[in-house]
């Protein structure tokens, strides 16, 4: 196992993404694909802290704006900067969501950065993962392709917004 890394095999992004825009969709506060991004990043940092589990099956990369997951980036980046309006689906046409019943650390890692960060823009988002010492400054000063999971656990830099 990579140094970075954490036990366990992850869920599909887009599961846990599409959880996220059923909290939008019901609450009426647009999300954009930026919004999405680190909202699901805050979601993992917090659910993996919490867990010592890894939450996704794919690692966040450290782009420019912030930590962004490949396949959520390409399942929505066609609404760029706009609010998404629709779920992610899979091949079949199907739209999922993560199964918060079986899983009450994940709902509370949702609900708690959803009813924290959710009026939040996605610009304010993204500078909050820049914050100094946060995963994506690590992973970006490191110039590395990835964030590590055990750095998001470790990622304390977003607590203030969450009134912890």
């Amino acid at each position: 196992m990579a140094e970075d890394s954490l036990p366990g095999t992850g869920m599909n992004p887009e599961l846990v993404a599409n959880s996220i825009l059923i909290r939008a969709f019901r609450d009426k506060i647009p999300v954009s694909p930026m919004k999405l991004q680190k909202l699901l990043f805050f979601v993992t940092c917090l659910y993996q802290r919490n867990t010592s589990v890894r939450l996704l099956t794919e690692s966040f990369q450290p782009w420019k704006y912030g930590p962004v997951v490949r396949s959520v980036y390409d399942e929505f980046k066609g609404f760029g900067g706009s609010p998404i309006t629709s779920y992610a689906r899979d091949a079949q046409g199907n739209a999922y969501a993560a199964n918060e019943d079986s899983n009450p650390p994940l709902k509370q890692a949702l609900d708690e950065v959803w009813s924290h960060m959710k009026n939040y823009t996605a610009v304010q988002l993204s500078r909050i993962t820049h914050i100094p010492g946060s995963a994506w400054s690590k992973a970006n000063a490191g110039n590395k392709r990835f964030v590590g999971s055990r750095d998001m656990a470790n990622d304390h830099t977003f607590d203030p917004y969450l009134a912890i």
